[in-house]
């Protein structure tokens, strides 16, 4: 109880009116990009940024350079001396760098196979493969103990389609790759990336500090096959219906989704909107909760989240905004009750942009308020929440690609900050007034794309701030009457709050400063008070008699 009744510290006694806050974001390496071809063409492309950039997380970038990501390069080339010391030398002059992001593979197990192999021969270059892929995440993970590591895989590749509608198959670039492998067709080399990449699953399965995500299919369910396959088996299939993770094994990628050098397709390398379609399932998968930062809450999949509207009815979906026959106000319920054990030092929400319809209302005018509890009389989103002001409102800043099926991130002020504690559930709601914006927000159902709080903790737990004495503030008297006085020489005080012994925050009257409390409404007992200054917060229990 101790820990649940700490954790409110920061919140303040008194409604405020909404500010504006100055936007601005402070970026940072969190990916290093490492491996074959596949890290050379997205490192080229800016994937990795672009696709966080679409999750919200603009502030979050990836760095690589032609040692890390090598155009042609196989596993063991990452076992040499100068790209063990690259890695070295960038995992400890950045390190803000969380994951490292491995491409390596591809090369190995398609430059040493082919078709007339048995299948003791082929499981022995998957082996070989392997041992040679664990020893450099092995050495990556001497570098930096912890750090985390994705081996993203690969998709299918389209050798037979791509040459073989060639006018001179034998000229396309990639024929003497084919040959090597004995023309296999779709199906067999397919089901040869499924099995390694199932191998490499297999290996790190368990492992808490290495990903393996499946998306060998990953474009067949992009981009679909739109247009009859030009080879067995000659058929199509819409865009999504492809399964993940593996897709249809006895068709290619589409080639839409293949590089586009003009003259000819690629047979292996993806196009821009290829790798980001990969990276975005990654991300989906992985990366879009890893970014987060010390502790995050996925908004709670019930009636405590949804919209409320001016024409007094309520929606599950989460809505906002004018639509031109109502204004819908959007409420999150994030459950923190008992969840924070430090003090927050900066916040955002994550949330998915369905569908817009008129102007954007996720812009600078878009109001953000916040309590501590719930908005009406239950937690439960109901009629009477619309225009409820909560315990603080404000502006709050907006980055991301702020787009259609896209995600934003809404960094929240400081002074909202207080309002986010373990004392009870958090509610959020989001506010737009101007006629014409409305959007629809991914809902609750899905935790991949429901809305995310995250919070960033300062340098001092909640215990240490209890600890913290701030010997000159003293209250007086104690036990009291009517009034209470805090007295403070050298600390100036910000705010004050009030609690009982159940967490519940206490609106009282405060005068002269943050100085007198007027405790007439109270009834008998023992409560809590938390004191704000610039240097730093105490709690101080007091009775009333």
């Amino acid at each position: 109880m101790k820990g649940l009744l700490l954790a409110g510290v920061l919140v303040s006694v008194v409604f405020h009116t909404s500010i504006f806050s100055q936007c601005s974001e402070n970026e940072e390496d969190k990916v290093l990009l490492v491996g074959d071809s596949w890290a050379f063409f997205m490192g080229v492309d800016q994937t990795i940024n672009d696709v966080f950039e679409q999750w919200g997380h603009s502030n979050k970038k990836f760095f690589t350079n032609l040692t890390l990501a090598e155009n042609g390069a196989e596993t063991v080339d990452f076992l040499s001396q100068n790209k063990q010391d690259e890695i070295e030398q960038q995992l400890m002059d950045k390190p803000s760098i969380d994951i490292v992001h491995l491409s390596i593979g591809g090369n190995d197990v398609l430059g040493s196979w082919n078709t007339t192999m048995t299948s003791s021969q082929t499981d022995s270059i998957k082996e070989q493969v392997k041992d040679s892929i664990i020893a450099v995440i092995d050495f990556i993970q001497s570098v930096r103990p912890g750090i985390q590591v994705v081996w993203s895989g690969y998709c299918y590749s389209n050798f037979q389609e791509v040459i073989e509608g060639q006018l001179i198959p034998s000229a396309h670039p990639f024929y003497g790759t084919w040959e090597d492998m004995n023309f296999p067709d779709n199906q067999t080399i397919n089901t040869l990336l499924n099995e390694f990449t199932d191998l490499m699953y297999s290996v790190y399965e368990n492992d808490p500090n290495v990903h393996v995500i499946k998306a060998t299919g990953m474009m067949q369910h992009t981009f679909g096959q739109v247009d009859p396959l030009e080879i067995a088996p000659f058929g199509s299939y819409p865009s999504g219906t492809a399964p993940l993770s593996v897709g249809f094994v006895d068709y290619p990628s589409p080639k839409p989704s293949m590089r586009n050098y003009g003259v000819t397709k690629d047979c292996f390398h993806l196009s821009v909107q290829g790798y980001e379609d990969l990276i975005s399932y990654h991300t989906q998968k992985y990366y879009h909760k890893a970014l987060m930062r010390d502790k995050y809450f996925i908004a709670s999949n019930d009636s405590r989240s949804g919209a409320v509207s001016s024409n007094g009815s309520t929606d599950t979906l989460l809505l906002l905004g004018d639509n031109g026959v109502e204004n819908f106000e959007t409420i999150i319920n994030f459950d923190t009750q008992g969840e924070i054990d430090s003090i927050i030092d900066e916040a955002s929400i994550y949330i998915y942009r369905e569908q817009q319809l008129g102007t954007n209302p996720v812009n600078s005018d878009m109001v953000v308020k916040i309590i501590n509890g719930s908005f009406g009389q239950s937690y439960s989103v109901e009629i009477d929440d619309f225009g409820l002001d909560g315990s603080y409102q404000s502006n709050a800043c907006v980055f991301g690609d702020n787009q259609d099926g896209k995600w934003v991130r809404i960094d929240l002020p400081g002074q909202l900050l207080p309002f986010i504690s373990g004392f009870k559930d958090t509610q959020i709601k989001l506010v737009q007034e101007n006629p014409g914006s409305f959007v629809r927000f991914s809902g609750t159902t899905d935790p991949e794309f429901a809305p995310v709080l995250d919070i960033k903790y300062g340098n001092q737990s909640v215990a240490q701030l209890e600890e913290n004495k701030l010997n000159d503030i003293a209250i007086y008297p104690n036990p009291a009457n009517d009034h209470l006085t805090i007295k403070s020489s050298s600390n100036k005080i910000k705010r004050l709050s009030v609690y009982n012994m159940l967490g519940d925050y206490i609106e009282l009257p405060i005068s002269n400063g943050f100085k007198n409390i007027d405790l007439s409404s109270l009834n008998e007992g023992t409560y809590l008070i938390k004191i704000i200054t610039a240097q730093g917060v105490v709690t101080k229990k007091f009775m009333k008699k």
